[in-house]
């Protein structure tokens, strides 16, 4: 696992600066186009949490994956979590060395 001290781009920076912006896109063109009111971008664009049902429209919207919409979801909220909790890790007694995989 990536162990970073600079927090992950989130989904609204990336929809604001890599598609609305260069791409000439509106908060209410994009809305219309999902389906969704307005509020529900805004939000985004702002920080809120992305959802499944959400990055399935924005990703038929824009043309990419739902997978790539949620990966950087997933990042920014296991980044924040890991940071929240980090100390508290460190009282976590550990029952197992580190596991391998093997392909069998």
């Amino acid at each position: 696992m990536r162990n970073t001290k600079r927090r992950p781009v989130s989904v609204g920076e990336v929809l604001k600066e890599e598609f609305l912006e260069p791409m000439g896109i509106t908060v209410k063109m994009l809305s219309e186009a999902m389906g969704v009111h307005r509020n529900t971008i805004s939000s985004l664009i702002h920080g809120g949490i992305l959802t499944a049902p959400i990055a399935i429209k924005l990703a038929a919207a824009l043309g990419n994956t739902p997978e790539f919409w949620l990966n950087i979801q997933h990042a920014t909220d296991l980044w924040e979590t890991r940071n929240r909790y980090q100390e508290q890790a460190k009282h976590v007694t550990r029952l197992f060395g580190d596991i391998e995989h093997h392909a069998n």
